[in-house]
């Protein structure tokens, strides 16, 4: 009895401590990334003496789906869904250039009808800033357990564990120029799951690795270009499924558009980043057709008028194949929206989106390689956002998607209906300068 009492009061003592406790500034240095560690760290919605708290409630896709297997079955299967989560960040400084930063996030999938798509889901990261004079490094791994739908090839929900790590140096030579090395690894399994015959993972299970070497030149306080060179290596873990391993070559250049502080969260002014340019995808075993061509990514969005602002997508780049007589696809998708802000409390949106999976035309396999463009697919939003109070938000959604899974033209559709509610603020990592499509 003792003892507990003696924790209970030290515990007491800690806390009352943590808040009342001084709050040096952290996160500094002379590195973009340092400075803007100390803005996220200034905009965490909660704070505890020192340490800075995100965290929120959410339910997600609460409402009706048409087709929870978009059309991958024969036929339809209409549920009731929603998704329920809460994430947290906590940032906890280890010193005053030195951040811990933890993310995790469980969530439960529900589906009244069709029970055993019913799951746990968790998403672990956790990382360390080291923001020195001129020199910031960023070292993490992180771990996830969750079910999900695997690509545009499969509409069927597949459980998958990923193991990842990150690390990121980078040395601020000038005001204006800055250079990074850039890792990122991750071991993909899938399990035992089994598909129309298909071992999933002996297709899918691998350890990819990427390394970038970036260049940036900020030309302005508002624009920042780069030049991204990639490198990376994906080795499949099954035995025999090392005639599938590969090795990627890629050039990126591209331009990031720096927001002013707290334009993250008003959206007002020009955000977002472009990066393109061009893969090579090499197949190590030399009886599989090697893929090159135009890849990358950009997210811009853009206040066009006062109360108006427009964003824009784009995504190309090679994916792997469950099919045996296909290695690899090109998976392209691309598309954009529009924001109203009807007042202080209300928006209106409305995006829409493409996309389309490219097979290469000749490949080892035969007849039963697949070749040409598959799984088109087009997807239309309409949602209301209305903030409830200060940290409440709810959005009214309507989804009308189509997809064309083969050379047939044969449509399927899928549509959803329902609504999001959150509350409180899920946290967000550093805005830009950990470039490079592993990322």
């Amino acid at each position: 009895m003792r003892k507990i009492l003696i924790l209970g009061l030290a515990a007491l003592a800690g806390v009352s401590w943590l808040m009342v406790a001084p709050e040096p500034a952290f996160g500094q240095g002379d590195t973009w990334p340092g400075a803007n560690l100390a803005q996220m760290i200034e905009s965490a919605r909660w704070r505890l003496g020192f340490l800075r708290v995100n965290a929120a409630l959410e339910l997600l896709n609460v409402g009706y789906d048409s087709d929870v297997y978009y059309g991958y079955t024969s036929e339809p299967a209409p549920d009731f869904i929603f998704s329920a989560g809460a994430p947290v960040q906590v940032l906890f400084p280890l010193g005053k250039k030195i951040i811990l930063d933890v993310y995790d996030r469980p969530e439960y999938l529900f589906y009244l009808d069709t029970q055993r798509e019913r799951a746990w889901n968790n998403t672990f990261f956790g990382q360390v800033h080291f923001a020195l004079n001129r020199v910031y490094i960023q070292a993490g791994g992180g771990l996830a357990n969750s079910r999900r739908r695997m690509s545009p090839e499969l509409e069927v929900n597949v459980r998958q564990k990923t193991d990842s790590l990150r690390g990121l140096i980078l040395w601020q030579a000038s005001k204006g120029v800055a250079l990074s090395l850039v890792y990122g690894g991750a071991k993909f399994d899938i399990g035992e799951a089994e598909v129309d015959g298909t071992d999933l993972g002996e297709r899918l299970n691998r350890r990819e690795n990427h390394f970038d070497l970036v260049t940036y030149f900020q030309s302005s306080p508002r624009v920042r270009f780069f030049l991204d060179g990639q490198y990376g290596t994906y080795a499949f873990t099954e035995v025999g499924a090392d005639l599938r391993d590969a090795r990627s070559y890629s050039m990126f250049g591209g331009i990031e558009f720096v927001p002013k502080p707290g334009d993250e969260l008003s959206g007002v002014g020009v955000q977002g980043s472009i990066s393109l340019g061009y893969t090579r995808f090499d197949l190590i075993d030399p009886q599989f057709l090697d893929g090159s061509g135009f890849a990358g990514e950009a997210t811009v969005s853009a206040q066009i008028m006062k109360r108006t602002t427009g964003r824009v997508f784009f995504s190309r780049g090679f994916q792997f194949s469950i099919y045996s007589g296909s290695t690899y696809y090109l998976s392209t998708a691309y598309g954009g929206g529009i924001s109203r802000l009807l007042s202080r409390k209300v928006s209106l949106s409305y995006d829409i989106s493409l996309g389309l999976s490219s097979y290469p035309v000749t490949e080892a396999g035969g007849e039963e390689a697949l070749s040409g463009v598959r799984n088109r697919y087009t997807a239309h939003t309409f949602s209301l956002g209305v903030r409830l109070a200060r940290h409440l938000q709810i959005t009214f959604l309507g989804r009308l998607s189509q997809r064309i899974p083969d050379a047939t033209h044969q449509a399927r559709n899928h549509n959803f209906f329902g609504f999001n509610l959150v509350y409180g603020f899920a946290g967000s990592g550093l805005s830009g300068l950990i470039g490079g499509l592993s990322q």
